[in-house]
Formats: structure tokens, C-alpha cells, sequence
């Protein structure tokens, strides 16, 4: 049917989203605000815009999960707030197929916005939604990095990014939504030792195959939790 006045479906009220923050936030508690839509996605700005104000407090680093649509202006707001996205990764190409015709092109050239979060200096991060999609990363990377449906079809090539800004969506920027930039998210001395060994370098491969690298072993706080063979040591 068509709809052309249909902005979804809200899973709570303006007022009551408004309600919940503004008796959070007076107590210290940071928030993290599903919202996919352009209509959902303001509602929590202005939420956390109007609480950031009452009762100020430094770095909430607050945050907008999936931030799925965007326009300038929100990318402005977003930046200006200091607000941190989080989007899907594998989306583009696990569902890509499905949303492509549900959306048409000029709004896929809107959607998971990595590359226009990026130039606007947002720290965006990444995500999977599993189980809404399969949790490994480097599909969400592979995804990221070619912006095509598992058909091949193109899923809003303006926001591709590169290998490396991927891998940041996943690892240092992750971290930095939660506070634990240091001690996670990088390979340096006094953090964390998790980590994992790839079979191929994924800055020097063709991006098309990235999805189909091999994790050789996986490492959680410096000890071996998964190795597939010994061949690599």
C-alpha cells in the first residue's frame, strides 16, 4: 500500500521519551536511544539536547543506536551535540536485496551513513543487530568497505568507506562509546590483549573478498581462546 505520509511506527511517545531522560539525567545516567528514522531520530536529539542543557554534565558521550536514515541537517545536530552514532554493518549486504527496492536510491545514499559521519568528524561506531543479522564483523567490514547486496546490487555507494575506517568502526571507535578507549579497541602496551589473527591482510586484498578472510586464532586478555591451526605461529 502505498503511504507517502507514513513515517513507521514509534515504540514509545515523544512525551514519555522525553520523561525518561530528563529523570535519568539529572542523575548521571548517559543514554543510548534506538532510533532509525529521520522523525525518531530528532525526537531523541531534542530529548538530549534539552537535558544536556538543564543539567549539564562533561562528556555523556550519548548515543543514537542504529542512526539508520540521516540528512544534513541531522548530521549537523549529531556534531554539534556531540552525540555518537552507532550503525549497522552487515546490513547493506545481508539485506540489501530486500531494502534496496523498499527505499529507492536516493535514500539508500542516506542510510548507515558511515562516510558522511566520518567527514563530518563523528566518531560513528559499528554494530551487527544480531540476531537481525549474522554478528560476524567481518562481514559488517566487507559490507562497510563495498556497499553491495549479496547479489551485487549497490546499497548507497556514496557511503563507502575504507578497509581501515571499517576496522576503526569495530575496534577504537566501539571503545570509545563505551568508555574503554583505553583499554580496548587497539594493539598497544597496558591494554587489553584481545585480539584476532587473520589469514590475509585485509588493507592489501581485493575489498570484494574480505568477507571470506579466515580467523586463524582468536585472543581474549592475552590467552589463546580459539586457534583454527598452528601453522601461522
Amino acid at each position: 500500500m502505498n503511504r507517502p505520509n507514513y513515517y513507521g511506527e514509534l515504540a514509545i511517545t515523544e512525551a514519555e521519551l522525553h520523561r525518561v531522560i530528563m529523570e535519568g539525567y539529572p542523575q548521571g545516567y548517559r543514554f543510548c536511544v534506538h532510533a532509525n528514522g529521520e522523525r525518531a531520530i530528532n525526537m531523541a536529539l531534542d530529548a538530549l539536547e534539552e537535558a544536556q542543557m538543564k543539567y549539564p554534565y562533561e562528556d555523556p558521550r550519548n548515543r543514537i543506536i542504529h542512526c539508520t536514515l540521516v540528512n544534513p541537517e541531522i548530521i549537523a545536530r549529531i556534531k554539534k551535540l556531540g552525540i555518537l552514532p552507532t550503525i549497522f554493518g552487515p546490513y547493506p549486504y545481508y539485506h540489501g536485496d530486500k531494502i534496496r527496492p523498499a527505499f529507492g536510491t536516493e535514500r539508500l545514499d542516506r542510510m548507515f551513513p558511515a562516510r558522511s559521519l566520518l567527514d563530518a568528524g563523528i566518531k560513528v561506531a559499528a554494530h551487527s543487530d544480531h540476531s537481525a543479522s549474522p554478528y560476524q564483523p567481518l562481514m559488517g567490514i566487507h559490507s562497510l568497505v563495498n556497499r553491495k547486496s549479496k547479489n551485487g546490487q549497490p546499497i548507497g555507494m556514496k557511503q563507502k568507506v575504507s578497509v581501515m575506517e571499517a576496522l576503526k568502526l569495530y575496534t577504537i571507535n566501539a571503545a570509545y562509546h563505551t568508555f574503554e578507549e583505553d583499554a580496548l579497541g587497539s594493539i598497544e602496551p597496558g591494554k587489553l590483549a584481545d585480539m584476532v589473527v587473520l589469514g590475509e591482510d585485509l588493507t592489501k586484498i581485493d575489498p570484494g573478498v574480505i568477507i571470506n578472510t579466515k580467523v586463524l586464532a582468536t585472543m581474549v586478555g592475552g590467552k589463546f581462546v580459539y586457534e583454527q591451526t598452528s601453522a601461522w605461529k
